[in-house]
């Protein structure tokens, strides 16, 4: 009995690490997320469902992030209805997508909006987090006992749910709350909330931050001075709104381990918390305050070590150096929601390449073209089987749509990317207006210089003042043996070490990837590799090409 037991329980998705880097396995294996993220009410209803997901598989993902609110799973407390995630669940095994179920619990953007009617009228039973006034806010306190038995008891009902109907594993991660964070007040002002404020720090932090004294963040690293004499919040953190950020976002963090927790009592699969950037200059309060930041992750991993990942939202301009912020020794790379442009195509093959991301979901997903409207062949109206819908797809690439583009290449080279992460076979470039060109040294000793491929001069476009966005992954197959997937690069090779000794372009294919098997679509040679000087993806055209270098 023991022994069927423990085989039940490897049977569901799990987290694993490669040094900083890390992927889900479901089914007994390794994937991407190569995904996006609906839109808050695009989940609500089966038929929804049923036009979006299927929508979803032509577009190219293999996994669809759809919210589960609080308010439809218990309208009436105490009595729960699954009939939002039975749907989440059918369309999807229809579809061949997997699932990440966000938990739209007490907070969803701060605010406390998805809960169900019964909670929000009975704020004696459920209160409020308060401003300095006393003004109630809406947004449930993280302090109340009532709050957190509530949320717990729908999470752990969601989370059995899937234990007993998801035998497929079609759920692989859970997101617990959404944004969290304080609005208008860097905490929470209620009496509650003061008293321990101005009370001693939990030695359950202290002595968390002491022991991992020599990796904590830079930020907490400065802000952080406990000793014999300092001990309250404002003393160890300063008593100013960055010390009650740090304060908030212990209350927050605590709440969300004990839902966390208990869900994965009931169903152990991986689980992560989502943030809201704090860009602009914005101070705590002015961005969600005590969410699940990168200057605070100390405070998130001491409170909350049942939440695997903090995915970083992004909307703000600055991709290279948000993905640098949240990609950490101790936090591999989730990127839950981007906001939605055809050049999250090239940023896809970024954060994959470069960062070995664990998932990469624009938001609103569904709203995005299959086909392009500019060019080729429009099939968004037609009515194709999918037999057609995927004959068009190696018939007329260039018909697709940025993102479809490049999901297809990133689905046909995952397996490719998944045993390269982490080494130095994989490298991801992105090339943008400002930076151009960028030099990679492989482990053969060669020097690719990725340039922009309107550097060039002979593109459409190549003249104006501002170029595009573009990139590539980079992959060393074996010996001076390549694959290059991205649009918009032109590589040339030099020896890394030897000045006197040519590297050359022995050959050179667009190529397509099938079930592992490399498949020749057209030899490349002459006007297409300038000669044997270089290789050549260009801009909006999304390719696979595998070249081999020789040396003399």
């Amino acid at each position: 009995m023991l022994l069927i037991t423990s085989a039940v329980l490897l049977a569901q998705p799990r987290l694993e690490r490669k040094g900083n880097t890390a992927h889900i396995v479901a089914n007994g294996k390794p994937m991407l997320m190569i995904g996006g993220e609906m839109g808050n009410s695009s989940a609500s209803t089966l038929e929804d469902v049923r036009k979006y997901f299927s929508h979803l598989h032509k577009l190219g993902l293999n996994t669809v992030l759809a919210p589960v609110s609080w308010e439809l799973i218990e309208p009436e407390e105490g009595h729960f209805d699954m009939t939002t995630v039975e749907n989440i669940l059918s369309e999807a095994r229809k579809n061949e997508l997997k699932v990440v179920v966000l938990w739209f619990g007490a907070w969803k953007n701060s605010m406390s909006c998805y809960t169900p009617s019964w909670f929000k009228r009975d704020t004696k039973r459920f209160p409020r987090a308060h401003m300095k006034n006393g003004m109630p806010v809406e947004e449930a306190s993280s302090l109340s006992k009532n709050v957190l038995e509530a949320d717990k008891r729908a999470f752990c009902k969601l989370m059995d749910y899937l234990r007993e109907n998801d035998k497929e594993e079609t759920v692989v991660m859970v997101q617990v709350e959404n944004e969290i964070g304080m609005i208008n007040v860097p905490r929470d002002y209620s009496a509650d909330a003061t008293k321990l404020y101005k009370g001693n720090v939990p030695t359950e932090l202290t002595n968390y931050l002491d022991k991992n004294k020599k990796s904590l963040h830079p930020y907490i690293a400065e802000r952080y001075r406990h000793d014999s004499n300092h001990k309250t919040w404002g003393q160890v953190f300063g008593d100013d709104i960055y010390g009650e950020e740090i304060f908030q976002t212990w209350t927050y963090a605590k709440y969300v381990q004990e839902i966390a927790s208990a869900g994965r009592k009931v169903y152990n699969i991986p689980m992560f918390v989502n943030v809201a950037l704090n860009s602009r200059g914005r101070k705590p309060g002015e961005y969600p305050s005590g969410g699940p930041l990168a200057h605070l992750i100390d405070i998130w991993h001491a409170a909350a070590p049942a939440i695997d990942v903090l995915g970083v939202d992004i909307y703000d301009k600055g991709f290279k150096d948000w993905l640098a912020k949240y990609h950490l020794h101790n936090n591999p790379l989730f990127i839950p929601e981007i906001r939605l442009e055809d050049k999250d195509a090239i940023y896809a093959l970024y954060a994959f390449g470069h960062h070995g991301a664990m998932g990469f979901c624009p938001f609103s997903i569904e709203d995005y073209p299959i086909f392009s409207n500019q060019k080729g062949l429009d099939m968004e109206g037609m009515d194709l089987s999918q037999d057609d819908q995927l004959n068009a797809f190696s018939m007329k690439v260039e018909a697709l749509s940025p993102i479809a583009a490049s999901y297809r290449l990133l689905r046909q080279t995952e397996p490719l990317i998944l045993e390269r992460q982490g080494t130095n076979d994989m490298e991801g470039v992105l090339l943008t207006n400002e930076e151009r060109e960028k030099e990679i040294v492989t482990p053969d000793g060669i020097k690719i210089t990725v340039r922009h491929s309107y550097s060039l001069g002979w593109e459409p476009g190549a003249k104006n003042a501002e170029w595009p966005e573009v990139g590539c992954i980079l992959l060393r197959l074996g010996k001076e043996d390549y694959l290059v997937i991205g649009s918009g690069v032109v590589l040339t090779f030099k020896d890394a070490n030897k000045a006197d000794r040519r590297i050359g372009l022995e050959s050179c294919e667009k190529v397509e990837i099938n079930g592992g098997k490399i498949t020749v679509v057209r030899r490349l040679n002459g006007d297409q590799t300038h000669q044997g000087r270089h290789v050549r993806i260009p801009v909006e055209q999304f390719e696979i090409q595998h070249f081999r270098t020789y040396g003399y």
